[in-house]
């Protein structure tokens, strides 16, 4: 995965950017259920995504999230949060995810991630079908 990282941020530097980047990368364990892997990099000055993909394994789809599907980013100060949301047939499938840094190990992020899945709206607008929620835990790695 880290691999990926490196990857991401040599990329982001070839398309022009004339500041250095920093990439992290996050994904749940390799037996878990939902399969969630996610990958951006910045400038190191901080601030937007110049680059970012994520792809979600679940209920036998694969749905893949590109940089406009991100709702909101956080990367800074040893945290990283992120939002991305999409929609797949009738469902619009939405991933948080929220890592820290151990402060006594640079290299150990540590998170966890939540996905909600809604069903399209009824047409009766009244009615609304509570999401399901699925959790876990993912690992990060930073450059």
């Amino acid at each position: 995965m880290k691999r990926i990282a490196y990857c991401i941020a040599a990329f982001a530097l070839l398309t022009g950017q004339a500041q250095a980047a920093a990439g992290f990368s996050c994904e749940t364990a390799e037996n878990e259920k939902p399969k969630f892997v996610v990958e951006g990099a910045t400038p190191r000055s901080g601030g937007a995504l110049i680059n970012f993909g994520a792809v979600l394994e679940i209920e036998d789809k694969k749905i893949e999230f590109k940089q406009s599907d991100v709702k909101r980013y956080f990367g800074e100060g040893g945290v990283i949060r992120v939002r991305v949301s999409a929609r797949s047939g009738d469902k619009t499938y939405t991933v948080n995810v929220n890592a820290r840094r151990n402060p006594k190990d640079e290299d150990d992020w540590s998170g966890t991630y939540e996905v909600s899945i809604a069903a399209a709206p009824a047409k009766d607008k009244n009615a609304k079908a509570k999401p399901e929620i699925k959790r876990g835990k993912v690992t990060c790695a930073v450059e």
